[in-house]
């Protein structure tokens, strides 16, 4: 190897995204430059087996997730004094340019706009620039080095500091006078039009390259000229402050055709006529105040105007995606996903389309398992939990899915119906490394784990965490005096598919399991109300295409040789060499989308505390979707595209909201708060009718007569119910409604 591939490959080892220049160069040897970079070990070989001496480039923001300072010197003009006024920036990653100055690396939760002449002699580089990296040699004949100390292998990316954020303010050319003139010629007096227009764009959809980025710039211009009725110089330095460093990527407007791309999007949009009245977002008090920027309703995000693809080329109206177009979206996965789901589908009396989906992921990731990763090291390991209503259909995609793996002679991957021990799972692990659990009744085995009384169980969710985590690496089970009981599992492939109902799952889950990151690794579907059931005649038959596509992946792994292709596996080998694996590459679109996703949520944790360890798992997740998606969708050329990414980001994303609206307000932290809260859901579902003293009796039988009365007199005193005594002083009379629907029984 030479020093600058050596160099590639380790800043590709750290997720940095890397390209090749032009030897003491700074011109990039590829078509389009950063947007080419990569951190594929493969891809960056071949580069610099083409160009053994090529400098080293580092595409900048999203992508590498960095985030770069460049403080430069020059005659007349030291960045390094400018510098000065920022005593308070964190120590971080920083290498000497061979110039004199210096580039501070940091990672960013929130993107810092690029800056031109940020201060004299300092630029911030993000999305769509790089910078060059050590060993590389510079045109005056200088080496890029790092700082000794500062290296990226010696500490970490310090936050990007909002020392050295560009600081909202009017434009020039625009005076505060000018812009209360404009306001109030429009009937408005307020004199902060723009600061809430600026507000808007910090809260709407970015534009992302794959995902109709066009229209999405084209919608938030409507917003501007016409929701905000800001001229058009306005809307277009706003449009280029606030919201094109929000986008992936965002326009390189120093490049003079996408800036008379940009540009003419703001045009566009003066001259559509949307269906709302002009200056409709003027009194919209979500923009009164940067305040109501961190007042976000979790249940809005799945319903979030957005524009749709053939909006503007005729009105301006964006189209609402509602939470049943979410839902109707993710049960119509594509490729062998898709057909497994539709099959499951098409053959159940009570249609569950979303526990089908839920099975199936499982079981291809099972099917997938320690066979592929992604170029993050991502496998195809899943928890799914399916959670429906009593009788709702849960067994169905269990049965079909035993069924389908019989059909396909991969029998061996289904581990047993039953947990008898994490010693047991271990067990099964050693001899099976890819293993598929399907557990109905999940919710009880959790509940029986919770309640310590069988101390053969006891470790069970503890085990399943390591293994999870141990995927691409090994797990060593307890170590016992007799060496031989140890286990050794080499990359194990874990998946569970699991069913419950709502109330039971969430009893089997402890508030400290959202934290500990348990319910992190779960993913789960919860079914929507109870489907009618299907009269339609059913086939037993699976379909051929099904069978042979699981039949081509079932029985194999990867030679330790070359070619890496799928049709060149071979039989099972001794399972205690770690097995090789096919990488499949990410696209360039699919990655943006996922570093996006990622950024969002990191927003949501923040908004949400108790959910937040849910949230953080939630790009991990989306990959290993992603992955399994984008396996069953290709053999021999499987790539993750920007349709795969999206659509995991998008399932994901439903799951944790689902889960934050109900579930998560189910799981309590003691026995007496879970009597109380079983007690409530039951006078809730009275109505307005209440629920008398002796039905309340009938439904809770599982509690004596003091143990619900404590309960029931701490609802009352916390304001959640109220009661009424009908006649006589007998507890028999008495009559519970909740405090919304009492307040609706006295008016009416």
């Amino acid at each position: 190897m030479n020093p600058p591939l050596e160099a590639a490959l380790y800043y590709a080892s750290i997720g940095w995204a890397v390209f090749p220049l032009a030897p003491g160069q700074k011109t990039p040897r590829t078509s389009h430059g950063c947007k080419d970079a990569t951190y594929s070990p493969e891809q960056i070989k071949i580069w610099w087996s083409q160009w053994h001496d090529a400098n080293v480039g580092l595409a900048c923001g999203a992508i590498s997730g960095v985030y770069v300072v460049d403080i430069d010197v020059r005659e007349n003009c030291n960045g390094f004094e400018s510098f000065r006024e920022f005593p308070g920036v964190p120590v971080t990653v920083r290498q000497d340019t061979p110039s004199g100055g210096a580039h501070l690396f940091f990672t960013a939760a929130i993107a810092p706009p690029n800056a031109n002449k940020f201060r004299p002699g300092i630029d911030i580089r993000g999305d769509g620039y790089y910078v060059v990296l050590p060993p590389s040699t510079h045109p005056n004949g200088g080496t890029y080095s790092w700082t000794p100390g500062y290296e990226p292998w010696s500490i970490k990316l310090a936050d990007y500091p909002d020392c050295l954020r560009l600081q909202k303010k009017l434009p020039s050319y625009i005076s505060k006078a000018d812009s209360t003139d404009c306001n109030n010629s429009l009937g408005y007096s307020d004199g902060n039009t723009l600061e809430r227009a600026g507000l808007y764009l910090s809260q709407c959809d970015p534009a992302i390259q794959g995902l109709g980025g066009h229209n999405a710039l084209l919608w938030a211009a409507v917003a501007m000229v016409h929701g905000f009725s800001l001229t058009e110089s306005q809307a277009l330095d706003l449009l280029l402050r606030e919201y094109n460093p929000r986008c992936n990527p965002p326009w390189d407007v120093g490049i003079p055709q996408e800036h008379k791309d940009f540009c003419r999007k703001v045009s566009e949009a003066k001259k559509l006529v949307p269906q709302q009245p002009e200056g409709w977002l003027l009194n919209d008090p979500s923009y009164f105040t940067h305040e109501s920027s961190c007042k976000i309703n979790v249940s809005s995000l799945l319903s979030d105007s957005v524009p749709s693809e053939n909006t503007f080329g005729t009105q301006a109206v964006p189209a609402v995606q509602t939470v049943q177009n979410e839902y109707e979206f993710l049960i119509r996965p594509t490729g062998l996903l898709g057909k497994i789901c539709s099959w499951i589908n098409a053959t159940a009396l009570r249609e569950q389309p979303f526990l089908a989906l839920a099975c199936a992921l499982a079981f291809m990731g099972s099917l997938f398992g320690r066979k592929v990763k992604d170029a993050m090291g991502s496998r195809t390991n899943l928890y799914c939990m399916g959670v429906s209503r009593s009788s709702g259909g849960k067994m169905h995609a269990i049965s079909q899915i035993r069924r389908l793996a019989c059909e396909a002679d991969c029998l061996y991957l289904l581990g047993g119906d039953d947990i008898a021990s994490d010693a047991a799972i271990e067990a099964r692990l050693s001899r099976e490394p890819a293993t598929l659990y399907l557990w109905d009744e999940m919710g009880h085995k959790l509940v029986q784990i919770k309640s310590g009384q069988n101390p053969h169980l006891a470790a069970v969710v503890s085990l399943l965490m390591k293994v999870y985590s141990a995927a691409p690496s090994i797990y060593l089970g307890k170590e016992y005096a007799d060496k031989e009981n140890q286990k050794l599992i080499v990359q194990p492939c874990c998946c569970i598919y699991g069913t419950s109902t709502l109330q039971k799952f969430a009893e089997g889950i402890a508030p400290s399991e959202l934290q500990d990151g348990w319910m992190g690794r779960c993913l789960v579907f919860i079914a929507p109300d109870m489907p009618e059931k299907s009269r339609k005649e059913r086939s037993d038959i699976i379909p051929d295409d099904i069978v042979e596509q699981v039949r081509l992946w079932s029985p194999r792994e990867l030679p330790r040789e070359e070619p890496h292709k799928i049709s060149t596996f071979v039989g099972n080998s001794n399972q205690q060499q770690p097995p090789r694996q096919l990488l499949i590459p990410t696209s360039h679109d699919a990655e943006m989308i996922f570093r996006a996703f990622d950024s969002e949520t990191v927003e949501f944790g923040k908004q949400n505390q108790l959910l937040d360890c849910l949230w953080s798992k939630g790009e991990e997740n989306a990959r290993r979707i992603a992955l399994i998606v984008a396996c069953g969708n290709g053999n021999e050329n499987a790539e993750i595209s920007s349709q795969d990414a999206d659509y995991a980001c998008r399932l994901i994303r439903y799951l944790l909201i689902d889960f934050g609206e109900k579930i998560a307000p189910e799981i309590v932290s003691s026995e007496i708060e879970s009597r109380k809260r079983r007690i409530f859901k039951i006078i809730e579902m009275s109505g307005i009718e209440g629920c008398m003293n002796p039905m309340l009796v009938k439904k809770t039988p599982f509690l004596s007569q003091k143990t619900r009365q404590e309960a029931i007199t701490d609802l009352i005193a916390s304001g959640e119910i109220a009661y009424h005594q009908l006649k006589g002083d007998k507890l028999s009379q008495f009559h519970y409604w909740t405090a919304k629907d009492y307040r609706k029984y006295l008016e009416k």
